[in-house]
């Protein structure tokens, strides 16, 4: 079990960083101040505890944003006590309204991540 556990983790923080590169390379949004991109970033979560958290946005990005990216998908990784979970966030306050306008901040991570992770479960031995 715990080999198998350890296989989960190794393959959503895989995962994670691939999602990630996503939103920061592909996002359709003018980053004017880079907080916005600066927060974009991943944790893994295993019983509610961060078990692995990724850079946050580029490295020409700025600590605003990366603060705020990680004290975001620190505060959602509680809501998770129980289980194995990848988080994946945008943390600014106004990216969810940037998201609206029709920019693509997280959309095309989402959808990436809707493939990978079932696959993933798939090679694993996991039916779906």
């Amino acid at each position: 079990m715990n080999r198998l556990k350890e296989a989960i983790i190794y393959n959503l923080c895989a995962i994670g960083e691939k999602v990630r590169n996503e939103a920061i390379d592909n996002g359709s949004y003018t980053d004017r101040t880079k907080n916005l991109r600066s927060s974009v970033g991943y944790v893994v979560v295993v019983d509610g505890k961060v078990y692995k958290a990724s850079e946050f946005g580029k490295p020409d990005g700025n600590n605003e944003g990366r603060t705020a990216g990680l004290s975001y998908a620190r505060s959602l990784a509680g809501k998770f006590p129980k289980g194995i979970v990848l988080i994946v966030v945008a943390g600014m306050n106004y990216a969810s309204y940037v998201s609206a306008k029709g920019y693509n901040v997280l959309d095309s991570s989402e959808l990436l991540a809707d493939r990978l992770v079932p696959k993933m479960l798939k090679q694993l031995g996991f039916n779906k």
